[in-house]
């Protein structure tokens, strides 16, 4: 009786220790897979956000790019694959990806930082085209979708299976393989983001710029070096030096319209749809400098019309 007992009891635990097993199994499958999600949306986040909204990534998005993109390979591949190393290979890049991220926003929300400054050629890297809520940037975007590949590749990493046992051997749902698990999840995705670009795309234009914003005089004494730094800060990266003339600044626009109108689509911003937009990139509102005051902009709109002509 005793020995029975005994043989029961045992059997009892080698159940619970399969259970666990299977359920810290399930959990790291789940996490990888909800990496392989997350990769795969910033991915197409990005390319969205250039391609269809109009946005020119700057030098430390590109670097950001650089380690998301072939992260989504990696994940799919190594899923449809079943490599238990596969958290390792993802961490390789996810925590570089991660750092980049973080100092891109200090660029943007410290201005202690701005002396660093790196983006000599194109889209200055303290530029915001999105600024939700003050503080939600496409860089803490991409921070944030970093940070769940490295959560999900260290939960997996703790999984310490026996030998012959493999918890991607399934994909997140047992009755699919895990080839057809990540084709559709990846399918999805890309079907998700593409549609909505069409519908993007589609739309019509957007209406013309509300001129009822205050005007702004320029205050005596305003300093044109100051304006001249802004102009290079904000608006030589797409828009031109202005020692090579702001060739992409078109002169009919500036006699065209009043300093009150200059200052009204500096402020507001220019989508890549506008039908005035004939560069087929967005603008960012203020030229992604948030802080940008009425004085600053008057002094700016009379140094674009003293360089590029009345």
């Amino acid at each position: 009786m005793a020995t029975a007992k005994v043989d029961g009891l045992a059997s009892y635990e080698a159940e619970d220790a399969i259970a666990s097993r299977s359920s810290r199994g399930t959990l790291a499958r789940t996490a990888m897979y909800v990496a392989l999600a997350a990769a795969w949306i910033a991915t197409c986040g990005s390319l969205y956000m250039s391609e269809v909204l109009g946005w020119i990534p700057c030098l430390w998005c590109w670097y950001q790019r650089i380690a998301m993109y072939p992260l989504a390979v990696i994940l799919a591949a190594g899923l449809v694959l079943r490599d238990r190393n596969l958290p390792k290979y993802a961490l390789c890049l996810a925590i570089p990806g991660a750092l980049a991220s973080v100092y891109h926003i200090l660029l943007q929300k410290v201005p202690a930082f701005a002396r660093f400054e790196s983006c000599v050629v194109g889209v200055p890297c303290s530029a915001d085209y999105l600024n939700l809520f003050g503080f939600i940037t496409i860089p803490m975007l991409a921070l944030a979708a970093f940070a769940i590949v490295i959560v999900a590749c260290v939960i997996a990493l703790s999984v310490r299976e026996p030998a012959g046992e493999n918890y991607l051997a399934y994909g997140p749902l047992t009755v699919l393989s895990p080839a057809a698990s990540v084709g559709l999840i990846v399918a999805a995705i890309v079907a998700l983001f593409v549609l909505s670009g069409a519908m993007t795309r589609s739309r019509q234009p957007a209406p013309s710029i509300a001129t009822s914003a205050p005007a702004a005089a320029l205050p005596a004494g305003a300093s044109r070096e100051a304006a001249a730094a802004l102009y290079e800060q904000a608006c030589a990266g797409c828009h031109g030096p202005a020692n090579a003339g702001m060739q992409l600044i078109r002169a009919e626009y500036l006699r065209e319209h009043s300093d009150l109108e200059v200052m009204a689509l500096i402020r507001a911003g220019r989508s890549a749809t506008d039908p005035d937009n004939f560069s087929g990139k967005a603008m960012p509102a203020n030229g992604g400098q948030i802080g940008i005051s009425d004085e600053q902009l008057a002094a700016l709109v009379h140094y674009l019309r003293e360089v590029r002509g009345n």
